[in-house]
């Protein structure tokens, strides 16, 4: 493949010399074009901006006929001054922003603590952030888990022949190269030295349920509306009608039939059968771009940091899986491998994983298109556990990329197929998974669900999951290392489960739901009909309280059930463990996050009474100051948390939401000064 490549780019190179002009009719054109071609034309200010022909006079026509100033003070496009020029405008902006935040002194956020004291903190407590900004501990940059001790991190390098690698494969584009993969390879079987993966007799047979098997033996789900479960419960109790005379005649063939049930009767040409591509292909392939060594350090710096925040592995089974040639030939593994590393590239500091080695933004960019390619492939469209975390894992990616469309894109399809893969219900009375894919299947469909509740809190994006439509339960609060096929053993005593901490966010997203799903009104007046307001008013599940008490007592109850391991308290913020810090943390500021959108909707609807009924005037009353006191206290909790998290050099162990928290806080606090500067010009104007 490679020499066909070579001999083509050969071709193609002497096709483009040959349709050259020589370089003697070069010389021989008149020096006048030579330096027409460098000529730069320079409008002046204002035509430039409004995009029109200008004479460049001094002053011009345009601006003589406009009696508009002429200036010729921004600079042109083509020298493209205004680069440096912006950097270091912005790396200024930048610099001043972190003076100010370093001369803010403690006794701001320790005054802002103590206005409003937390709902579930005892009278007099201190905040337990000064023993963290005290504490003078040199935490890890990554912990890693404890199975990745047990079980040795080693790709699959020694099961393939070694290839050569590309010349220059940063610049070669990715498309290119996956041609010559889907040229190479058939998808529409296997390689024959992989052997067919066994199918389990519990996984053959239809039963009366909402999940059943496809053509290819991959879970699928369908909901009562589709009729398949009333197909299933009657083709399970259908039992066919034959005379005496067929059943003497078939003999042991009728027993053999009836045993096999309605699968050899209703389709008898239906084969369960997976089909895969060659692995060594796509590892090759992926092997290009990624070298192994990178690979395994990138791999290992995800479980170690990105890992915690969204543990939906089985860590021992997923070494496994890394470490068998088997696993490469589905795409979705081969996916979520390349997503892992564009998410870890953030966090490691190796030239190789940046498209350009000078900026350090660039990190992962030029596998992103990989990962896209691979997730394109004929056969990437399966409802597997690892499809679904490459697209959860890549919407993250894109959120910090800035991507805000293209990360809505691939959550919305992580969702799609979790909730064709049937991970939004209960699997209990199936008996189709073991004990670890039965974990690793709620804990999937969970950090789905999460960054479904963030994404739309902080970008004001409609939902697409709700609980109502799920029956799943919570994760065991186990660690990987007490589950096994064989069933789930008991979590030591004295042991704190680090899922624990994942549970307790799960509670508070779960409570951010209902602060998210309030509908906004429907005035009668507008375009809105009068169907669809009897629509709307049918479809509404009951008439909430406007004031989101329900959802607050629920925060309280989820504030009082987390274990003293993971709260906020003196105590946890000044031990030793990093991941203790850094989860207490995350709970906490996840908890005001919450908080700081309920209190804000009561000021938002008290603020709304005030103008809409024309007394925008008047002061606030004091249901809207303690609602405004609240929310800046709890905006404030955020900012200073996530301050000292980031001065302690352990932002490695967050995500983006932080930025998100950040801004959301922030608009709290703008919120609530210009509301009090309206106030207090109102007072002004009174007296």
């Amino acid at each position: 493949m490679l020499d066909g490549l070579q001999v083509s780019v050969q071709h193609s190179d002497l096709q483009s010399t040959s349709s050259m002009p020589p370089v003697q009719d070069e010389q021989e054109k008149p020096s006048t074009s030579i330096q027409r071609r460098f000529k730069l034309s320079r409008a002046c200010d204002r035509c430039r901006r409004r995009r029109i022909k200008c004479d460049e006079g001094h002053p011009c026509q345009a601006c003589q006929t406009a009696n508009s100033a002429c200036t010729f003070e921004e600079p042109g496009k083509r020298s493209h001054p205004h680069k440096s020029k912006r950097t270091a405008t912005l790396e200024d902006r930048m610099h001043q922003l972190e003076t100010l935040i370093q001369a803010i002194p403690p006794s701001v956020f320790t005054a802002g603590l103590s206005a409003s004291q937390h709902p579930m903190s005892e009278p007099g407590m201190s905040s337990p952030l000064t023993t963290f900004a005290s504490a003078n501990h040199a935490f890890p940059s990554g912990v890693p888990p404890p199975s990745l001790h047990s079980y040795p991190l080693t790709n699959p390098s020694t099961h393939f022949t070694d290839v050569p690698a590309r010349n220059g494969s940063r610049q070669e584009s990715p498309n290119a190269a996956l041609q010559s993969v889907i040229g190479q390879s058939s998808f529409a079987q296997a390689s024959p030295t992989i052997e067919q993966l066994p199918e389990e007799p519990a996984r053959s047979s239809l039963s009366a349920s909402y999940l059943y098997f496809d053509h290819e033996g991959f879970t699928r789900w369908q909901g009562e509306t589709s009729g398949l479960p009333l197909l299933d419960l009657l083709l399970e109790n259908h039992i066919p009608v034959k005379s005496e005379m067929d059943k003497s005649s078939s003999g042991s063939a009728w027993g053999n039939q009836s045993s096999n049930g309605s699968n050899v009767t209703w389709f008898p040409n239906r084969t369960p059968r997976r089909t895969d591509v060659n692995p060594e292909t796509i590892w090759r392939h992926i092997t290009s771009f990624i070298v192994p060594e990178l690979m395994d350090n990138l791999v290992q710096c995800y479980l170690c940091t990105s890992y915690y925040l969204l543990p939906f592995l089985h860590v021992p089974t997923f070494l496994a899986d890394y470490g068998n040639p088997r696993k490469w030939g589905e795409p979705g593994f081969a996916a979520f491998i390349v997503a892992i590393c564009c998410l870890a590239s953030r966090h490691i500091d190796d030239p190789r994983v940046r498209s350009d080695p000078s900026e350090g933004v660039s990190a992962g960019t030029q596998w992103f298109e990989l990962f896209g390619r691979l997730r394109m492939l004929p056969i990437a469209d399966r409802p597997t556990l690892y499809t679904i975390q490459a697209h959860l894992i890549a919407a993250v990616y894109a959120v910090g990329l800035g991507k805000l469309s293209k990360a809505a894109a691939l959550l919305s399809e992580a969702i799609t197929v979790s909730i064709d893969a049937g991970l939004h219900r209960s699997a209990h009375s199936y008996d189709l998974f073991d004990p670890i894919e039965e974990e690793v299947r709620k804990r999937t469909f969970w950090c789905v669900y999460m960054w479904d509740k963030q994404l739309s809190a902080h970008f004001g994006r409609p939902p697409m999951l709700r609980l109502r439509d799920c029956d799943i339960g919570e994760p065991a609060i186990l660690d990987d290392e007490f589950i096994t096929r064989d069933g789930i053993l008991s979590q030591p005593a004295g042991i704190e489960s680090r899922m624990s901490a994942f549970v307790a966010i799960i509670r508070i997203m779960v409570v951010l739901e209902s602060v998210l799903n309030m509908p906004p009104p429907r005035h009668p007046s507008g375009d809105s009909s009068p169907f669809l307001l009897r629509a709307a008013g049918m479809l509404s599940e009951r008439r909430r309280p406007k004031d989101l008490r329900e959802e607050e007592a629920l925060l309280d109850e989820i504030h009082r059930s987390v274990s003293p391991y993971w709260s906020h308290t003196s105590d946890t913020l000044s031990s030793d463990d990093v991941l203790r810090v850094t989860q207490a943390v995350r709970l906490h500021c996840a908890e005001q996050f919450v908080r700081m959108l309920i209190y804000r909707h009561r000021m938002s609807y008290f603020v709304a009474e005030r103008v809409y009924n024309g007394f925008s005037e008047e002061e606030p009353s004091e249901h809207e100051r303690d609602a405004m006191t609240a929310a800046q206290s709890c905006a404030l909790q955020i900012i200073s948390s996530h301050m000292q998290v980031a001065a302690k050099g352990l932002m490695t162990y967050y995500g983006v939401h932080v930025i998100h928290q950040l801004t959301q806080a922030g608009r709290t606090l703008v919120a609530v000064v210009i509301n009090l500067g309206d106030t207090f010009a109102v007072s002004a104007q009174g007296t």
